[in-house]
């Protein structure tokens, strides 16, 4: 199973076919010294073993083979797992990491797969941050974790040992007390419509036999996925659902976004709406809250609107416990406005 690509790249899971191949990378010393202690061919098969059984509990994540397109050829390994740490406080944490067979280094593979990895851990795992930790004496993979972006933050301590210690984060991943909140891309809009639980397959959410009122699903399908499809890559984030998923349950409980980018001058429309289930629950208010500093941070939006029905009380709970004030009635429905205050962090 192909986990992503780049231009020269195969990222894969691996098999059991592959146990020449991880012996060949896992066993040999001066490719483990900053990694972990080389393991014989025995310890090798069973850690190939464990890996892949990983891959059925954690289907986004794990320890994935590396392959060059041009020969097909076995390369190295890349890795994104939690962070293996005597430190409880760090086991939330994902890392990125990647180890290659010496005839491959000094080529970029090293470059190339970090930055479409990257890409991977925000995109399609949607995180909102991750991690990579290395030895203070392994300058090289310090270099390569700069070029793609990654923030060097203060070195740690594990045990007796010194790492230094590397982030990158993405702000269109929203985290707040109880929820996850992330932009659907145009593929992951496609399986979404399809109400089959393919979607949260894929993300590894908890399927509840969600279902799309057939006029949503003709309208994303005739109207939202066409402009997405047209705009600029930045821009689709302002045509899609956004999932706010509770982090507990791994289960989606809302959907929130835009009705369209900022106009000329800043204003943005959100709109919202909470699973009947989910519903009374003080998701859409936390989601509304994470969205709104959301749109602080970003220098093309000055003002959000939102629209509710005069009757809708829950819907006015949500915008007036967000600091929305209304400022103009058409017929049954309030219009409310939010005016930002830029946040600079």
């Amino acid at each position: 199973m192909v986990i992503f690509e780049t231009e020269r790249l195969i990222i894969r899971r691996y098999t059991f076919e592959d146990e020449e191949n991880f012996f060949r990378l896992n066993g040999d010393p001066e490719l483990m010294r900053y990694i972990r202690e080389a393991r014989d061919r025995k310890e090798c098969s069973l850690f190939l073993r464990r890996n892949i059984i990983y891959y059925e509990q954690h289907p986004l994540m794990g320890r994935w083979a590396m392959d060059e397109k041009a020969t097909g050829a076995f390369i190295g390994s890349f890795a994104i797992i939690p962070v293996e740490s005597v430190d409880a406080k760090r086991h939330k944490e994902i890392q990125l990491g990647y180890a290659l067979l010496k005839d491959y280094w000094g080529k970029g593979y090293a470059t190339e797969s970090t930055i479409a990895g990257k890409q991977y851990a925000f995109e399609v795992m949607k995180l909102s941050r991750i991690v990579a930790i290395t030895e203070t004496a392994n300058i090289a993979s310090q270099k390569v974790l700069l070029r793609c972006g990654f923030e060097q933050q203060p070195n740690i301590q594990e045990g007796n040992k010194t790492l230094c210690y590397f982030t990158s984060s993405t702000p269109d991943v929203i985290e707040t007390e109880r929820l996850h909140l992330f932009p659907l891309t145009i593929p992951q809009l496609e399986l979404y419509c399809k109400s089959n639980d393919e979607l949260e397959k894929t993300l590894n959410l908890t399927p509840f036999g969600r279902a799309m009122a057939p006029p949503v699903h003709d309208r994303v399908v005739k109207e939202t996925l066409p402009l997405m499809r047209k705009a600029p890559s930045p821009d689709y984030l302002f045509y899609t659902f956004w999932l706010v998923v509770d982090k507990l349950s791994r289960t989606i409980v809302a959907e929130i976004g835009f009705k369209g980018p900022p106009t000329m001058d800043g204003c943005v429309e959100i709109g919202y709406g909470t699973m009947p289930n989910m519903q009374r629950k003080g998701y859409m208010t936390e989601a509304v809250k994470g969205l709104l500093k959301w749109a602080c941070r970003r220098s093309d939006i000055t003002t959000v609107l939102a629209e509710t029905n005069a009757g809708n009380k829950p819907s006015i709970r949500v915008v007036e416990k967000n600091g929305f004030n209304r400022f103009e009635q058409k017929g049954d429905m309030y219009w409310w406005r939010y005016k930002v205050n830029r946040l600079t962090s």
